[in-house]
């Protein structure tokens, strides 16, 4: 351990010494962050079975030219409450090298890729949820000089919670623009893509391989996919379409009296995606179709985490930011599932009646959900997993007051489907943000949550006054007056310098998903003070 953090200390100090050579060496850019949560006994939400808990990242870029470099480490003495125990400890994370003179690049080591929307193959990083899956290995792409066609040949092992997983992926990419590729200029963009990806499993998981047998197949080692995309652009409008088919992996069919059957199943997804804007005005909808779309980069009898997924199915709604708006989020669901969702925008001009000297703008969208038979135990038709209606109105009424109206009307059912039963909940929110001066402000959120069902009534209240450009202050409180009378409440100060941020929090939190970016993991609830600091160097 001593000599992790001597290495630490070393990059660290990397910037320092690198500026003042920057002619003949190039530059160093870099971030770290540490996020340390002190837990404590709450009548509440009760003891953490950890005082405490630690999540800490450090990232180190180099460049020079055509030529780039980098590492990534993480630490968890102990990983903070909601993230997989399996992230206890040190690791290098990520080492890489790449050349990339223009029209290609090369690149050794681990990196990040998606493959068109996310459903066939993406890694990525998100520390809100846990996942880092960079792949490590090798990354070639290439392309003409007009775009006209861009192909990508990679092939690397998934991390997996700090450690290389015995999973290898392997996949090819091509893209083509027709009018591009013929030499012809057109304000007409019509792509076609292509991909193909081979999961090759070298281990398996001691139980699924019992499980397989016992159902009378044999797990494969090889989980050949492939996807097929088109996307169509001419002025303010975008037309995107992509499916996708999955090679047969290991499947546990939920059956009716909580009996499962084990199999091999391939999956599908089908996606069309349609967005236009004029002026002021916006329009965007979008369908997707999920089939046994689940992809971890391996098989286990545990619950699935977001760690373990190679994949981007983000929840088909609103991506909710308001504290009871999220309080119940959909989760997607990708054994089956089908869905819409449609988002409407408009601006009213300055000067016109209804938006008055400073304009306005609105926003109407919603979402509907169904799962898919195939998923269903207890059905033979889809069924409502999930739909809400969003409406909100932000208007500034003078260069110093502003305001959002915001409305959610969601049902949401807590069996994906199988069950009739809906939970439904109405949410609305006053959203006001002053400025005193120039760098004093202060932002006011009010908030009710309406429901005969779960925990029923709900309100919250969050104010926070920022004095630009370093200090901000913040107090939040969402209180379950319909059922249990508790409070889940959140006071802190953020200090900003250039690049650092830190930030001191306290308080309770409820149990619950955390969501980014549409993906979601499970929260225990808790009560401590969190500590998070941030330098971008």
């Amino acid at each position: 351990m001593r000599r992790y953090f001597s290495i630490l200390l070393i990059l660290l100090s990397l910037p320092l010494a690198s500026r003042a050579q920057e002619r003949d060496w190039g530059s160093v850019s870099g971030s770290f962050e540490s996020n340390s949560i002190l837990y404590m006994e709450d009548p509440v939400v009760g003891k953490n079975k950890n005082p405490y808990g630690s999540n800490n990242y450090l990232k180190v870029d180099w460049l020079r030219g055509n030529l780039s470099a980098g590492l990534a480490a993480e630490y968890y003495p102990e990983p903070l409450s909601g993230y997989p125990e399996a992230l206890k400890g040190a690791a290098l994370t990520g080492l890489y090298a790449a050349w990339n003179p223009g029209l290609f690049e090369v690149r050794a080591g681990s990196f990040y890729e998606q493959i068109g929307s996310g459903l066939l193959l993406r890694s990525w990083e998100d520390r809100e949820l846990g996942i880092n899956n960079p792949l490590v290995g090798g990354n070639i792409a290439f392309r003409t000089k007009n775009n006209g066609l861009r192909l990508r040949i990679l092939g690397g092992a998934p991390l997996y919670c700090l450690r290389l997983s015995d999973t290898f992926i392997s996949a090819g990419d091509v893209s083509i623009d027709i009018p591009s590729i013929f030499g012809v200029e057109s304000p007409h963009s019509f792509r076609i893509e292509g991909s193909i990806m081979d999961r090759t499993v070298r281990s398996q998981e001691e139980n699924i391989s019992l499980l397989a047998s016992s159902a009378g197949f044999t797990l494969p080692s090889n989980i050949l996919s492939w996807s097929g995309r088109l996307q169509y652009s001419y002025s303010g409008l975008s037309l995107k379409a992509e499916y996708v088919g999955k090679g047969a992996d290991f499947t546990a069919e939920h059956l009716k009296g909580g009996r499962e059957k084990y199999d091999l199943r391939g999956g599908s997804a089908a996606l069309a995606e349609i967005n236009y804007a004029i002026g002021s005005f916006s329009v965007s909808a979008l369908y997707r179709r999920l089939e046994n779309m689940y992809s971890p980069i391996f098989q286990t009898t545990g619950s699935r985490i977001p760690a373990n997924t190679l994949n981007y199915l983000p929840s088909l709604c609103m991506q909710q930011t308001y504290l009871l708006a999220g309080l119940n989020p959909y989760v997607t669901y990708a054994d089956g599932e089908s869905g819409f969702q449609g988002d409407i925008y408009y601006s009213f001009k300055k000067g016109t009646a209804l938006g008055g000297k400073y304009g306005m703008k609105f926003h109407v969208g919603g979402s509907w959900i169904d799962a898919l038979p195939s998923a269903l135990p207890n059905r033979d038709t889809p069924y409502l997993a999930y739909r809400d209606i969003n409406i909100d109105l932000e208007k500034v009424w003078s260069r110093k007051f502003r305001t959002v109206f915001f409305v959610s009307i969601q049902e949401n059912s807590p069996t994906h489907g199988n069950r009739k039963a809906t939970d439904a909940q109405n949410v609305f929110v006053v959203d006001g943000l002053y400025k005193f001066t120039k760098k004093v402000a202060a932002r006011l959120e009010l908030q009710y949550l309406y429901s005969e069902e779960l925990t029923k009534d709900w309100m919250a209240a969050v104010a926070e006054v920022t004095f630009a450009p370093h200090w901000s202050i913040s107090f939040s409180d969402m209180y379950n007056h319909g059922s249990t009378g508790n409070h889940y409440y959140q006071g802190g100060v953020a200090y900003s310098l250039s690049g650092l941020n830190v930030s001191l929090n306290f308080g309770r939190t409820r149990e619950g998903y955390v969501c980014s970016g549409g993906v979601c993991r499970w929260q225990p609830a808790y009560k401590g003070a969190n500590l998070r600091i941030q330098w971008a160097f």
